[in-house]
């Protein structure tokens, strides 16, 4: 490695991962981002993309979905804050965005970690067109 990357703690009390399908039926997901929180604090973005998003070609024809992934950021920082304005609450916040978004991005269940680190592998769960 050229250059050595610092590593850098990250702690949640509870945390889900976004991951965008292709196709509604597809085994392919691309993961986006981490979304977690600590009690009392605003949400974390871990974002599993580069800040200028990827590119929407061969990956859907969407224009809605294009425009999420060439501006990831963007999207989720303001649907999340919509969320949490309306209900006064992160934990809630995130808890909509997982129940609203369950098709082309394909969230976790809310996983929480009562003060533990990360004590087992992060998942994706592919969940089939409703």
């Amino acid at each position: 490695m050229e250059h050595a990357i610092e590593p850098q703690e990250v702690s949640f009390d509870a945390y889900t991962m976004c991951s965008f399908l292709p196709d509604l039926d597809s085994s392919r997901a691309i993961p986006l981002l981490l979304i977690g929180y600590r009690h009392n604090e605003d949400p974390w973005f871990v974002w599993l993309v580069p800040k200028e998003g990827i590119r929407a070609e061969g990956l859907t024809d969407d224009p809605y979905y294009a425009k999420v992934l060439r501006d990831p950021q963007t999207y989720f920082v303001k649907k999340l804050g919509k969320y949490i304005e309306e209900n006064g609450s992160v934990k809630r916040g995130i808890e909509m965005l997982i129940d609203c978004h369950q098709n082309h991005l394909a969230f976790t269940p809310l996983v929480f970690l009562h003060e533990r680190p990360f004590s087992h592998p992060m998942t994706v769960e592919l969940l089939a067109a409703v």
